[in-house]
């Protein structure tokens, strides 16, 4: 048996694990045991739950009642077995589905729901916990059983696990927020992806003993790595990460390019680690230009040899443009009590627990630089969040209450991001390709420094000379030059 934590159902000669989260929504473990399903499907009869036991449970209490979802990637089986009421939804393991893919299943298991008040639904990944759990939850906030996302997760936690344990991965648990967002803001519909260049990212208070490579990737594959790229493959990871002039920041991207990769909506950052590896995923549409990441808010950080106490990420975009997010005012309600400046403008920064960027104080122009300046479209509304603070903005006293934050300049917010996306699929005829970009950003930066190196033999060598002075890989505001 492999139920761990989880509840198992115990009546009637049964032992499944498996578990009513509602009287119509049943989460539960792979049903192995017949070969369709594989070798390893088979094997895995022997300790999970059995295929013929699970059959005959629903054929004793759901007969012609009960459609099964299965959510595994890596494993099918034959949908007869189940009278062929059987859709899948499948993503990989530890990881995040398409928002897409959430919005499709909440619609069928509603569908299916609403055709009989004794019909269920039952859903399954591999283990019946994790990407259940992000299913389910999001399948009961969309039926309205309750208004937040958290009241959902909680809820499924308690009832699937006996230590109230079943989702926690971050950014699982950041993906039921984004779906909260999409129905409170957009009606459960999903917007088209914003485009974004990665510039780059930068770690604050980084030991010496984190100097991670990097794989950014989406759910069609890797869009840039550190062991791929030309000009930092050859080099080691120490070799590619550079002191910013304030103490405790390692800054990495690359000087004369217009970014790391262009990312539409759903992406991974994963960090390649000699102490473990750590891990996101998030949305372009649902976050900021600037989003700052606790150890908190990183799969699998925890599980890291060494602490990092203090330790952040720093993920930095810019609008694939160059456009400037609209940040629209708020007409009625009190002023935000949030102190920090992160994503105010954002529609799940409250939620995901990250911890708030720092914000620009203003510099002189030279302290720009050309890798991570503080440009128009990579802060985003940064400046009208400045202006706020500025001008009298209440300080904040319930900084670990983020639920409390203003509907109304939430509201605003998402009528901004809609705003955004109408401008953005208008002028997609106008948006320059990734090669126009680059070409533009580097005809620019030759008028007033020295040319970007070129990506041939001597790249590696160039790329060290360029990188040695940190100036390069400031963000151009003064956060990079203040002492700790």
């Amino acid at each position: 048996m492999v139920s761990q934590n989880k509840r198992r159902y115990q009546e009637g000669g049964f032992d499944l694990d498996m578990t009513y989260i509602t009287e119509n929504i049943i989460a539960m473990g792979f049903p192995a045991g017949d070969l369709s399903s594989g070798l390893f499907g088979y094997f895995e009869g022997f300790y999970r739950n059995h295929m013929e036991e699970v059959i005959r449970f629903f054929e004793m209490h759901h007969k012609g009642k009960y459609k099964v979802y299965n959510l595994c990637s890596e494993r099918l089986y034959d949908a007869s077995l189940f009278e062929g009421k059987v859709a899948c939804f499948p993503f990989d393991d530890h990881n995040c589905p398409p928002i897409q893919l959430v919005i499709s299943f909440c619609h069928s298991a509603y569908s299916w729901l609403k055709e009989d008040i004794e019909n269920v639904v039952v859903v399954h990944c591999k283990a019946g916990k994790a990407r259940t759990g992000l299913m389910i939850s999001s399948l009961l906030l969309f039926l309205k059983f309750f208004p937040t996302a958290e009241e959902s997760i909680e809820y499924y936690n308690q009832k699937r696990c006996v230590d109230g344990k079943g989702l926690i991965l971050p950014s699982q648990i950041r993906y039921v927020k984004y779906f909260e967002c999409i129905l409170t803001y957009f009606n459960g519909e999903n917007q088209p992806p914003r485009r974004c260049m990665l510039r780059g990212f930068r770690l604050h208070r980084c030991p010496y003993w984190i100097r991670p490579s990097i794989t950014v990737s989406n759910h069609n594959g890797i869009l840039f790595s550190t062991k791929k790229h030309p000009r930092t493959k050859e080099l080691m990871p120490e070799d590619f990460w550079f002191s910013a002039p304030k103490k405790g920041i390692m800054v990495f991207a690359l000087p004369g390019e217009p970014g790391l990769a262009e990312v539409a909506g759903d992406f991974k950052i994963q960090f390649h680690d000699r102490q473990g590896d750590f891990y996101c995923w998030l949305n372009t549409t649902m976050m900021e230009n600037r989003v700052t990441l606790n150890p908190t808010d990183l799969d699998d950080f925890d599980k890291r040899k060494l602490p990092s106490p203090g330790f952040q990420v720093e993920v930095v975009l810019v609008d694939y443009d160059g456009s400037q997010l609209p940040k629209p005012k708020p007409t009625a309600g009190p002023a935000d009590n949030k102190s920090d400046t992160n994503s105010s403008g954002s529609m799940v920064a409250k939620e995901n627990n990250a911890a708030p960027a720092e914000s620009n104080k203003g510099t002189g122009s030279n302290d720009k630089d050309e890798v991570f300046s503080d440009s128009e479209g990579e802060d985003g509304s940064s400046k009208g969040r400045k202006e706020k603070t500025a001008s009298g903005g209440q300080s904040n006293t319930n900084a670990a209450k983020p639920s409390e934050t203003s509907t109304v300049q939430e509201a605003s917010a998402a009528a901004s991001r809609l705003e955004k996306v109408a401008v953005t699929e208008q002028g997609a005829a106008k948006a320059p390709d990734a090669t126009s970009l680059k070409t533009e950003v580097s005809s620019k930066s030759s008028s007033t420094t020295e040319p970007p190196p070129a990506v041939d033999s001597s790249s590696m060598s160039e790329f060290k000379a360029i990188a040695a002075d940190a100036s390069v890989f400031s963000f151009g505001d003064e956060d990079d030059y203040e002492s700790e």
